[in-house]
């Protein structure tokens, strides 16, 4: 069983976002998993490097259909994101100066309850948004 399973309850209705939210939660899955197979130091960095890159991508598009479609919640969205950003890179930061794994899998847990909560509370509120504006 995966350490974060998808289910439709975390759909914010627009298919290319549920579809990288499905990518985070499938690399975050990997970086459990490397973390579980007690895999070496270079392992870590590589699947920690990984989820940093697709975290800001995932960002980066959100963001842009913010500007694109005049989200009103994009700044305070955003301010969430900014946060998120400075988490993820003293986490890996942390990891690689340590060579730990401990704090590998605390990343993992960290995202995913973040993950789970960003979803079902501020994704959905851009998701309702971009319904309403014809977007699935």
């Amino acid at each position: 069983m995966n350490f974060m399973e998808w289910n439709k309850g975390y759909s914010v209705g627009i298919a290319i976002f549920d579809e990288e939210h499905k990518k985070l939660i499938a690399i975050i899955n990997q970086l459990h998993e490397t973390v579980e197979a007690g895999v070496d130091r270079l392992a870590l960095q590589r699947i920690s490097d990984s989820l940093v890159e697709y975290v800001l991508m995932h960002f980066r598009h959100e963001e842009m259909y913010f500007d694109d479609w005049a989200y009103p919640d994009a700044a305070e969205h955003i301010s969430i994101h900014t946060k998120l950003r400075q988490q993820v890179f003293e986490y890996r930061k942390q990891i690689m100066e340590k060579d730990s794994s401990e704090l590998a899998q605390e990343l993992a847990v960290f995202l995913r309850d973040w993950l789970v909560q960003h979803i079902l509370v501020e994704d959905r509120k851009y998701g309702d948004f971009l319904i309403r504006k014809g977007l699935r």
